[in-house]
C-alpha cells in the first residue's frame, strides 16, 4: 500500500471522523485532490504538493519527504472537532504537522470555511 493508500484508508477507517463528517449519494466524505459538488458539509480533499528527495546516496535515492494537504471544507467554521481528529490519525501514521491556515470562499449561494493542514513525512523510496 503506497503512503496516499494509508493515508485514505486511515481518514476512511476512523469512526470518529466518518461519524463528523457529512456523507454524499455515495456515502463519501473524504476526497482525493478536488470534490465534486459534495451537496453537504463538513468534508474532507487530500492531496500530495510535495514529493521531494531527502537522501540520496551513490546517486541513488534513499528516503524522500511528503507533503500532504488536508482541506476540512464546511458551512459554518466549526472544524475543530474535525481538524483533532485528522491531526490524530496523520500524527498516528508518523506524519508531523508543518502548518495550518483558515479560509473562506463565497460560490454562488454558499461560503466555505475551509482550514488547511499540511503534515509531512520521510518515507522510503518504495512506500
Amino acid at each position: 500500500m503506497n503512503i496516499k493508500e494509508k493515508v485514505y484508508a486511515a481518514l476512511n477507517d476512523s469512526p470518529v471522523l466518518t461519524a463528523i463528517l457529512a456523507k454524499d449519494k455515495r456515502g463519501q466524505c473524504v476526497y482525493h485532490g478536488l470534490s465534486p459538488d459534495a451537496g453537504s458539509y463538513p468534508i474532507l480533499v487530500y492531496s500530495v504538493i510535495s514529493d521531494v528527495p531527502a537522501v540520496v546516496a551513490d546517486a541513488t535515492e534513499m528516503e524522500r519527504r511528503v507533503t500532504f494537504r488536508i482541506h476540512i471544507v464546511t458551512t459554518d467554521g466549526a472544524y475543530e472537532p474535525i481538524y483533532r481528529e485528522v491531526t490524530r490519525i496523520m500524527l498516528g501514521l508518523g506524519f508531523m504537522r508543518l502548518s495550518t491556515q483558515e479560509i473562506a470562499e463565497q460560490n454562488k449561494n454558499l461560503t466555505e470555511f475551509i482550514k488547511v493542514v499540511d503534515f509531512r513525512i520521510g518515507i522510503g523510496v518504495n512506500e
